[in-house]
């Protein structure tokens, strides 16, 4: 007489666990400055140009996200607008569903990111809010994963930096 558990055990020993993020998106990640620097000059209607600072991305595989902004620097210049350098610091968390090899929707219910915008030696904090859009707050769109590279493609404009690369 055969085992009757014989089956069920061949395919719980086969099957793969279950993500709610795909198993390439787990771990730390690193921003991509210059790429980031290059969108948000594009976002702007001018260029912009990494300065110093940092983002860092790490996403779990229950699929919680924590992005922290470390002083992240950018030169802007836009038309008709004096030189300024913009500052990013603060986290942002939430969770990230990303589970079909192809788009992602992120939603940071925990946010607490600031911008500084230095124009002709006046420093301005603004406080960055989920609902203005200018924040990594709210997020959907496709994304890819190619080696140690993650790469973004957002349907909202600015909405999350666009290049990582893996960190661990």
């Amino acid at each position: 007489m055969k085992n009757a558990m014989q089956p069920v055990l061949i395919l719980l020993v086969l099957s793969k666990p279950a993500f709610a993020v795909d198993t390439c998106l787990v771990g730390l990640w690193q921003m991509d400055a210059n790429d980031f620097a290059n969108a948000m000059g594009a976002q702007m209607g001018g260029t912009a140009s990494y300065e110093s600072g940092s983002a860092t991305l790490e996403i779990s595989e229950a699929g919680a996200m924590s992005l922290l902004a470390q002083d992240l620097a950018v030169a802007a210049a836009m038309p008709d607008v004096p030189p300024m350098t913009i500052t990013i610091s603060g986290y942002s968390r939430g969770d990230i569903t990303a589970d079909d090899g192809a788009t992602y929707v992120a939603n940071a219910t925990d946010y607490a990111l600031v911008g500084s915008a230095d124009v002709l030696g006046t420093r301005m904090d603004i406080p960055l809010t989920t609902a203005d859009g200018a924040g990594w707050g709210q997020s959907s769109g496709n994304y890819a994963c190619v080696d140690d590279v993650l790469s973004f493609v957002p349907n909202e404009a600015g909405s999350i930096p666009p290049t990582w690369r893996r960190v661990r």
